[in-house]
């Protein structure tokens, strides 16, 4: 088989059905707001996402979100897929499998409020990174903003030579047609290199337990990451250098985490960071303190920065839900930093008051209302946190929410229904967040057991248990598998009697019931 269409992208083994938050348009306008800046915000605008994988993220927010959308991934079979579950939602997404030469040579792309690229600009050459900037040029609008994530230094640098090992024994020495094979052999390869003590192997003592952990990722996600030809990992401000052709500006990043100062920075860090004038410079020197590997960065094409009166008025008229049961949610977070304890005094009542009755989608003006006489810059960090842990998401508008909600509502059956047969997408749209949620197979499938009038969680739990023997598949527990029918139907039972009394009334919440 000719890969000249590949350029030296691995594609013998297809990319996971994960889904990413980050370009979530909704999500990126918040993170933009929680650094003052505002994000365009129309609903009939337009977005991309370049290299969508297999297309569970963007067919995610061109179902939840009333905008247009846009996007291309080379690999054909990732697109057909993509094109499939498009087809599925009906939400009018246009995908293609251009390259991003031919994508930039189309002339009926619109002008787009957002552009994403999640896990693309360092795995790509550098011509198609300059025809990347180029595309912004063209079809960002003004006050639009980019989103990009990549790997970065310092942290990647005791680990890219591994890295380049990896990717020249797949080149140079391996004989196996299979990629898992093919990959496993340079893992060994490497393995047996840094057990012979190489100096480099003593100049980075944490080489070894970073390969066991590679060892034991997903073949799928090791191959995107690791095999390669191209793998451009960048300084910051090199970054920045790259996309000022396209007339863009950084302004954040897209971790709320990052936006908390004791998360990440010692107090000689932070005094250190606070002498240095240069945005740029302070930037590029934060990263050597947190020793970043991976940076989501937001640029803006014309960033204008809102005031704080109005940042104010815009933040406490955003509404925020919650993603799991108050009760689950963790009492401490890590950061670079360290580990810090959510201080009860505060994630007590805005938990509570988040949860409220029902768990709906609440203003930052109701919660500081039930939080009161809290402080409303608490209140903020705290909901930012929350973000940032997972735990809480932004809301689009009611009135967006109201466009999508029965295009939501329709896909999600289909995504349930595909859960009959396996287990690829672990995720459902939200009309609330515009974004996905974590629903697991067996939830899925709960979900259609519901559907279908069944009120009871051991029907629920029946009808899962129907689906996986019909498949010769069974539960684990304690790494073992169960092995009668009974022990099967316990342990569904078990998962469903949870998945009632916790998780339906946040996903009722969220308008996925």
């Amino acid at each position: 088989m000719s890969n000249a269409w590949n350029e030296g992208y691995f594609t013998d083994e297809g990319y996971t059905y994960s889904y990413s938050r980050e370009i979530n348009p909704v999500f990126q306008r918040y993170c933009l707001l929680l650094r003052g800046f505002a994000g365009l915000d129309n609903p009939d605008g337009y977005h991309c996402e370049l290299g969508f994988g297999q297309g569970v993220s963007i067919n995610i927010h061109a179902t939840a979100n009333p905008g247009g959308f846009v996007g291309t991934d080379f690999h054909p079979g990732q697109a057909a897929h993509a094109i499939e579950l498009a087809e599925l939602s009906n939400n009018g997404a246009r995908l293609y499998d251009d390259s991003f030469e031919q994508l930039l040579a189309r002339q009926d792309l619109p002008q787009f409020d957002s552009i994403s690229l999640h896990g693309i600009w360092t795995w790509v050459s550098r011509d198609n990174q300059k025809l990347i900037v180029e595309f912004a040029r063209r079809h960002l609008k003004p006050g639009g903003h980019l989103y990009v994530s990549y790997n970065a230094f310092p942290g990647w640098s005791p680990s890219a030579p591994l890295r380049q090992l990896f990717s020249l024994h797949d080149r140079f020495a391996n004989h196996s047609t299979r990629p898992d094979q093919r990959i496993d052999a340079a893992l060994q390869f490497s393995e047996a290199l840094l057990a012979a003590n190489p100096k480099y192997a003593l100049a980075a003592p944490s080489l070894g337990a970073r390969l066991q952990t590679i060892k034991g990722q997903d073949r799928q996600y090791v191959a995107h990451e690791y095999f390669n030809r191209d793998w451009n990992c960048m300084y910051f401000a090199d970054m920045v250098d790259a996309l000022a052709p396209a007339k863009l500006d950084y302004v954040t990043t897209a971790v709320p985490l990052d936006s908390v100062d004791a998360l990440n920075l010692s107090g000689e860090g932070l005094a250190f960071l606070d002498g240095i004038e240069h945005p740029v410079m302070r930037e590029q020197a934060r990263d050597y303190f947190v020793n970043q590997a991976f940076r989501r960065d937001l640029y803006v094409r014309g960033a204008n920065r809102l005031s704080a009166t109005e940042r104010r008025s815009r933040m406490l008229n955003t509404r925020f839900v919650l993603m799991q049961p108050a009760e689950t949610v963790a009492s401490s977070v890590t950061g670079p930093a360290g580990e810090a304890s959510l201080q009860a005094e505060i994630y007590g009542p805005v938990l509570n008051a988040l949860a409220g009755q029902t768990y709906e989608a609440r203003t930052m003006q109701q919660l500081l209302d039930a939080v009161s006489p809290m402080a409303y810059d608490d209140l903020e960090q705290a909901i930012a946190i929350l973000i940032g842990m997972g735990a809480v998401a932004p809301c689009q508008s009611e009135a967006a929410e109201a466009l999508v909600y029965e295009r939501c509502a329709a896909f999600n059956l289909q995504l349930c229904k595909r859960a009959l047969f396996n287990a690829d997408i672990q995720v459902l749209s939200s009309p609330v967040t515009g974004g996905g949620v974590t629903v697991s197979r067996f939830q899925q499938l709960f979900l259609i057991a519901i559907r279908q009038g069944k009120q009871h969680p051991v029907e629920w739990a029946q009808l899962a248990w129907s689906v996986i023997a019909e498949q010769n598949e069974v539960l684990l527990k304690d790494g073992k598998p169960l092995t009668t029918a009974e022990a099967n139907i316990a342990a569904l039972t078990e998962q469903a009697q949870a998945f009632a009394e916790q998780s339906l009334i946040v996903l009722s919440a969220l308008k996925i019931v």
